[in-house]
């Protein structure tokens, strides 16, 4: 005979058990729900800042609604260099995330091998990704200087020195301290990825006489490929709103060599004081970043549905 206590248990029990798919959803719901609030808010106040003239420090009361004025100039107007930032904007993120990918996963393969010091090694790859952003533009334009470091090298070896702060190389040279900071983003990602691949595919295609660079083409990418993906949205979603290191290196400039897009954003908000073209920009930066992301994560579920 079961007792009351013994049939209340067995009763909650069912009780938890009768939506069990509905409890990751129920523990994620509150953290969600209070980050989707704060920036559900935020971009609301956004869009009704960009669609009013509106003076940085001036009261929002004051501001004149000019409805999609500030978008029209920002894409249209002959002295706008809203499209120029996009142009930088894209030439940043795809000299810096192409190279950091290769990269990573080359360097994660040779790590992956057993041999002597790879703990070391991979310890000292998270060096670079916690230093503070400022810290590191800080150093990387010291570095970077006409008799900087950079420079004492390339005349030691070659000969020659460089202008990294000209309007030419401005932009490389913030390219290549991206790719020294966040290519072992990649490493440690894709080495972690690498160590959790089953044996059995490998010995079967050793045991076919395949060589190791088929056995890549073949079993590693392919199993690899939707981590990859994943690590690409990630840092994609990163790198198009890198402000700091490009700030603190050069200040979008010289000229626009540097503006990327959130560069843009600051210069048209705080350095022209015109709260209205820059919430425009920032609106139309988060519409980019979204749509990117969108992109590569339905291109992520594609190939990871085809493997």
């Amino acid at each position: 005979m079961s007792t009351p206590k013994a049939a209340g248990k067995t009763r909650e029990t069912s009780g938890r058990s009768r939506h069990p798919h509905l409890t990751p959803y129920s523990l994620i719901l509150p953290a969600f729900a209070v980050v989707f609030l704060l920036a559900a808010y935020s971009f609301f106040w956004l869009i009704q800042l960009s669609l009013t003239d509106l003076t940085f420090g001036q009261p929002f009361e004051e501001g004149v609604s000019v409805g999609l004025e500030n978008y029209r100039w920002l894409l249209f107007h002959k002295s706008s260099t809203f499209w120029s930032a996009v142009r930088i904007t894209g030439l940043h993120v795809s000299g810096t995330l192409v190279p950091e990918l290769l990269l990573g996963l080359l360097i994660a393969l040779l790590l992956s091998r057993k041999m002597r010091g790879n703990s070391i090694f991979t310890a000292a790859l998270i060096i670079p990704i916690v230093l503070m952003p400022s810290m590191v533009g800080m150093v990387a334009r010291l570095y970077f200087s006409y008799d900087g470091l950079i420079n004492f090298f390339i005349e030691t070896f070659f000969g020659a020195k460089f202008n990294w702060g000209g309007k030419d190389l401005a932009l490389l040279a913030v390219i290549l301290v991206d790719i020294w900071e966040w290519t072992p983003f990649f490493i440690l990602i894709f080495l972690a990825g690498l160590q959790t691949l089953p044996p059995d595919p490998y010995e079967a295609a050793l045991v076919d006489g395949a060589s190791a660079l088929q056995s890549f083409w073949h079993i590693t990418l392919p199993l690899m490929t939707p981590l990859i993906l994943t690590a690409l949205v990630l840092r994609f979603m990163d790198v198009l709103r890198i402000f700091d290191v490009i700030f603190v290196m050069f200040g979008g400039g010289p000229g626009t060599a540097t503006t990327t897009l959130p560069l843009y954003v600051y210069r048209t908000t705080l350095l022209a004081e015109d709260v209205g073209r820059g919430s425009a920009a920032s609106v139309m930066l988060i519409i980019l970043i979204l749509a990117s992301t969108f992109l590569l994560v339905r291109l992520r579920q594609r190939l990871s549905f085809q493997a």
